[in-house]
């Protein structure tokens, strides 16, 4: 008896250690941990094709846009596990139809002096937002130039990046992802206005593809967006993004109010480049 008794010991421990381990896992935290080094460096090209329709009785303006930006997001600093990104506009390419007229803008051309749109996108070119970030990439503290207002961003197309205290910047996914993360595996994230659902669909050594859908309830706008992202396992850095939205609701413009439809669609690239 003493002899099964011992032998049942020793076969028990490579399984109590395995159950060990499994509880382990089960314990760590879903968020990844970014170990950024100083001279980091990331690119990141946005481009959006969108419709919008401004109405007010019988009176409807029609406003199409189609635009590129490249940004560039470098870590200046490293304190601990404190980061510190600045973030900057280095290319703008933009292209308005409203009202019978056509605006297009090239922050690599000579703008139009007389357009207010040309010259405060040119007004973009250059400034740098600071932000520092813990190390799961989510915002601390924000310092940032001044900003177009959200009337000329709607006409442009051109997609504002939100700063916001405890929110991941935009390139990374602070979310763990790898081969043990399997197919089919989906959370939802709450805020006071927002839902999001994400699914994961494809998962390989490299890369993993995550869709998923978000309802954004705004002051003014309400918006619902279809989306999919390529995540790299290793870094966290969102490779591609794709995303379609349709959003709802009104606009005031020159004091006066129009309800709005907006449909777009935007695709993104990012890399390291240093």
């Amino acid at each position: 008896m003493k002899k099964l008794i011992t032998n049942l010991k020793y076969s028990l421990v490579p399984v109590l250690l395995l159950l060990a381990a499994f509880c382990r896992a089960q314990e760590t935290s879903p968020y990844r941990e970014f170990n950024f080094k100083k001279g980091d460096e990331y690119q990141r090209l946005v481009a959006v094709k969108s419709n919008c329709i401004l109405q007010r009785g019988n009176q409807k303006i029609n406003i199409s846009t189609y635009s590129a930006v490249t940004k560039t997001y470098k870590v200046n600093d490293v304190n601990g596990k404190k980061y510190q990104f600045s973030i900057s506009i280095n290319k703008i390419l933009d292209t308005v139809n409203a009202l019978g007229q056509k605006v297009v803008f090239n922050s690599e051309n000579t703008p139009d002096p007389n357009s207010d749109i040309q010259m405060n996108l040119l007004h973009l070119i250059g400034q740098a937002a600071v932000v520092s970030v813990n190390d799961r990439s989510e915002v601390l503290t924000i310092h940032k130039p001044a900003r177009l207002d959200d009337t000329l961003l709607s006409f442009t197309g051109i997609q504002p990046e939100v700063y916001a205290t405890g929110k991941a910047l935009e390139i990374f996914s602070n979310r763990v992802t790898g081969p043990f993360i399997k197919a089919g595996y989906t959370w939802t994230n709450h805020t006071s206005s927002t839902e999001t659902t994400y699914t994961v669909k494809v998962v390989n050594g490299l890369t993993t593809t995550i869709t998923y859908t978000s309802s954004i309830l705004g002051a003014d706008v309400n918006s619902r967006i279809n989306g999919v992202l390529l995540i790299e396992n290793e870094s966290g850095l969102i490779l591609k993004k794709a995303t379609q939205s349709v959003s709802t609701g009104y606009k005031i413009v020159n004091g006066i109010v129009y309800t709005t439809t907006r449909r777009s669609a935007t695709s993104e690239i990012c890399k390291k480049v240093n």
